[in-house]
């Protein structure tokens, strides 16, 4: 029996694995991107910022006192006189306007659509207006005969409190998941595709199923192909992670480090610190999770009538595993019961992000491994049953 499963798995692998696009998308886009994703956003946006600093923006203004004009100016903003404040940033002729009128200065940017080079400049006008306030407020308490100690009654410290695990994440720790549901799929598609709907197309799949082979056979080969394809992907996406937490983190080290001002930047990108028993926690829910989705895959491809039919079912099949990751961004704000974990799709994504933060506990991924693998067993029944039906396997 488990030779021809392999047989069957090894023919579905070689077909696919002829195609160099499929082996680059697999093995070597996980390596490259994972680490390009996880410090390339940062290390650009960083220098912009830095350099957004040093140099000299301009910045119109209307009405503004010469002391406030003199505040700009040291801080890196060169005053230019305008009509229209507004309009004059919508044109993109000023990065920001400034504009004081009855005892209040009012700061015009371009804040909408994420971190823009406006956004940046507006804060260094809101610096210069705070330096200018604190200026005004020490002259006034000195001119009274008041110390500026009144100004500060307190220190106040902040502490970050997370697990180490979670700090060593850093701002993309919703992303590791993210990353590994989407190669576990990506990685499994094309031969999912090729071993239902292209031999369908090419007419060797009646072929196949005219052999002296039992269809539970022939399932657990073409099953197994897309397992190694989905499992190859995650590892390497794994291997991504690792590579850009500690190699490239080396690497870049001196300019992580002037992204945050001196500050410890050094896990600004995000890396996994966990010990053994995490990352193998993180492979045996990935292998679960991957069972799920290839014999969801099969069965959509099997009832395809074409390649491109059955590329546009597994289309929304990314949809609703995206739809969990974007659950997970407010997860801090719902309390989570422990059957979240139990949930096909929501519970593996819960238990990567436990584990990718050091939360994770055996309860709840019990939970999810446990109700993963009975999801898993029931799509790979409907594949079997999909097989078994002729309006099925002979749609066309």
């Amino acid at each position: 029996m488990m030779n021809e499963i392999l047989i069957i798995a090894r023919k579905e692998l070689l077909s696919v694995v002829r195609e160099r696009r499929v082996l680059f998308t697999t093995l070597v886009l996980p390596i490259v991107i994972m680490p390009l994703l996880m410090f390339g956003p940062i290390l650009l946006f960083g220098n912009a910022a830095r350099q957004t600093q040093e140099s000299v923006q301009k910045v119109g203004v209307v009405g503004v006192p010469a002391e406030v004009l003199e505040q700009l100016r040291k801080a890196k903003v060169e005053p230019i006189e305008i009509a229209n404040p507004q309009e004059a940033v919508q044109n993109r002729e000023v990065l920001a306007a400034l504009v004081f009128e009855k005892g209040t200065f009012t700061i015009y940017g371009r804040l909408s659509g994420g971190a823009t080079q406006s956004a940046l400049v507006v804060e260094k006008v809101q610096g210069a207006l705070r330096a200018y306030k604190d200026r005004l407020v020490t002259q006034e308490l000195q001119n009274r005969g008041i110390g500026t100690d009144i100004l500060e009654p307190f220190r106040l410290e902040t502490k970050d409190a997370s697990r180490e695990q979670e700090r060593a994440a850093g701002l993309f720790a919703f992303l590791i998941p993210y990353f590994l549901v989407v190669f576990i799929q990506t990685g499994g598609m094309p031969v999912a595709v090729d071993a239902t709907a292209g031999e369908k197309e090419k007419g060797t799949l009646e072929a196949l199923l005219a052999a002296p082979v039992p269809l539970v056979q022939i399932l657990l080969g073409k099953g197994l192909a897309v397992f190694v394809m989905s499992l190859l992907s995650t590892l390497a996406a794994i291997t991504g992670l690792l590579l850009g937490g500690g190699v490239l983190r080396s690497l870049f080290a001196t300019q992580l480090q002037a992204v945050q001002n001196g500050e410890n930047a050094a896990q600004l990108g995000g890396a996994l610190a966990l010990d053994p028993l995490g990352y193998l926690s993180m492979i045996v829910t990935a292998v679960l999770f991957a069972l799920l989705v290839i014999a969801i895959m099969i069965s959509l491809g099997l009832y395809a009538r074409s390649f491109k039919e059955a590329q546009s079912y597994m289309s929304p099949l990314m949809l609703v595993m995206i739809i969990p990751i974007l659950f997970l961004q407010f997860s801090d704000f719902i309390k989570l019961q422990d059957w979240y974990f139990a949930l096909p799709f929501v519970g593996v994504v819960l238990s990567l992000d436990a584990i990718v933060k050091g939360s994770a506990t055996a309860t709840l991924l019990s939970l999810t491994w446990v109700s993963t693998l009975v999801f898993a067993g029931l799509a790979l029944y409907l594949a079997y049953r999909n097989f078994q039906r002729e309006d099925v396997v002979f749609r066309n």
